[in-house]
């Protein structure tokens, strides 16, 4: 024996630090219960514990961390609220057919809400994709949006409660809470309401970008000791608001934007005592992810030649599970991401066409800015007279922040010979480059730029492409689609789901 009573290290002894033995049990008690499982037994060997040992240590941090979240880290003894309990969906018995899978939640989101074509089709991947986010290195944010009230986005955020993985349902949410929770059990943050205290928050909003790619993280001094440790950022977050996201956040998300009912849209009112149908999805989604996250894990899917920068990024997951799926589902879903990304850029490209033609018509090489936003909104049919949230009419500042994007910065121009002649405003050599660059060029003297514009759909409202296949896309495995899978006919549980619907206000 050692002086301090512990058991010389032989040969068999794992060489680790106590250090390093507390952030292995931290980074297994963060980890989902079928990541666990495939970790648990490589764990046991390198801290020395038996594997009915290294249960009980991580049962316990799991237990601590919760506890410390619920009562902002004094312990759940005294704290208010209560511990956050989010259970793993039972995956379910038999394998799953990915691409019914994903037509099933499809179907299943489009008996209660009126969508944009391929809006469905894009939660119904983004929600297969959480349950296998073990598998991706970026987790897209999902923007849920709309221009008033009224307009389903709770509904969709307690439908997608039923359907992700480790749902946490928030109608308000704190910066300290995010990255707490997320290094404890790395739910699905679905966030309401975010119009209320997202817009002006840069450190939440912060975390949420940072959360977006494998390895974001916070770092923040704890205890007594004031010691620097690190949490865990990453984590899948759908967020629903009036409005639109702030700048960074929405270049990080996919975009589903929804409108009011008409009257003579018919769909189902949603009961949340009734979700058998989408109890029984998350549990195939918990299924075919287990069964795909190897394949998942060596996909590298190619994207749209449309799709580059961040919004690859942010579609290169989704893509991955529509190939691994199946079906007309790499097709399909290709279609929708080229689609959406063009109706993105839409507006983009459709301002510098506008912008060109007022320089044409007036014959001008230089513009006060009042007079390009006001010879803006003065087109009729563009969306420039009622823009953004508050509908109304574009302003000069307005038109300046669209423009930063492509570096062009309104000026101080002189345009007479009297002192008082200057005013901020923009020279036609500031758009040479962007002109050249994304706008066609007129066919002939006879066809203005406006109509050249229309012609090619820059206000158009474009449908996914149901035959541009991406040609030299191998499988190197068949699509998960074996002799007996479900087809994902939703049948009575053999087993009704044990958790419980968990709203919390963080």
């Amino acid at each position: 024996m050692q002086p301090n009573g512990s058991a010389a290290h032989s040969a068999d002894t794992p060489n680790i630090s106590d250090a390093e033995s507390d952030a292995e049990v931290l980074r297994l008690a963060g980890l989902p219960v079928l990541a666990y499982g495939r970790e648990r037994k490589p764990a046991s060997e390198k801290l020395g514990l038996s594997l009915a040992w290294l249960d009980k240590v991580v049962n316990k941090k799991k237990a601590e961390l919760t506890a410390e979240i619920a009562g902002n880290g004094e312990g759940d003894s005294g704290g208010q609220g209560r511990p956050i309990n989010l259970p793993d969906p039972k995956p379910w018995l038999h394998p799953v057919d990915g691409g019914a899978l994903l037509s099933a939640i499809t179907e299943a989101i489009s008996k209660f809400m009126v969508m944009e074509p391929g809006a469905a089709e894009c939660v119904a991947m983004w929600a297969l994709h959480t349950h296998a986010v073990e598998a991706a290195g970026i987790t897209p944010r999902m923007a849920i949006t709309s221009p008033r009230p009224g307009c389903g986005k709770t509904t969709l955020l307690d439908i997608l409660y039923r359907l992700v993985v480790r749902p946490l349902l928030a109608g308000n949410v704190s910066t300290a809470a995010v990255f707490r929770v997320v290094e404890v059990v790395r739910p699905t943050l679905l966030i309401d309401e975010a119009d209320t205290f997202l817009p002006g928050n840069d450190e939440l909003r912060g975390v949420l970008n940072s959360g977006h790619r494998r390895g974001g993280n916070v770092v923040r001094i704890v205890g007594e000791e004031n010691e620097p440790r690190e949490f865990s950022t990453f984590s899948p977050a759908a967020i629903a608001m009036i409005g639109n996201l702030p700048g960074t956040l929405a270049d990080r998300s996919i975009p589903i934007t929804l409108k009011r009912k008409r009257p003579d849209d018919h769909v189902e009112n949603f009961r949340y005592d009734r979700t058998e149908e989408l109890d029984q999805l998350a549990r195939m989604c918990a299924r075919w992810a287990a069964d795909n996250i190897g394949r998942l894990r060596r996909s590298d899917p190619a994207v749209p030649p449309n799709l580059y920068n961040r919004a690859a990024d942010n579609w290169r997951p989704l893509l991955a599970i529509a190939d691994a799926a199946g079906g007309d589902w790499p097709e399909r879903a290709r279609g929708i991401a080229a689609q959406t990304v063009d109706a993105d850029q839409a507006k983009r490209v459709g301002l510098l066409a506008d912008i060109r033609d007022v320089f044409a018509e007036r014959q001008v090489d230089k513009i006060k800015s009042a007079d390009l936003a006001a010879a803006l909104v003065s087109i009729e049919g563009h969306p420039w007279a009622e823009y953004g949230r508050s509908g109304k009419p574009l302003s000069a500042n307005s038109l300046a922040r669209m423009l930063a994007g492509d570096h062009i910065i309104p000026k101080t121009v002189r345009f007479g010979t009297g002192s008082d002649d200057t005013a901020k405003g923009y020279e036609l050599e500031q758009f040479t480059d962007v002109f050249t660059r994304y706008l066609p060029q007129p066919p002939n003297p006879s066809v203005t730029p406006s109509q050249v514009a229309e012609t090619v759909g820059f206000w158009g409202d474009p449908q996914p492409s149901q035959t541009n296949r991406c040609d030299g896309l191998e499988m190197t495995e068949k699509p998960s689609n074996p002799a007996g899978c479900d087809g994902v006919t939703v049948e009575k549980p053999e087993e009704p789901p044990k958790s419980e619907r968990v709203r919390v206000r963080l």
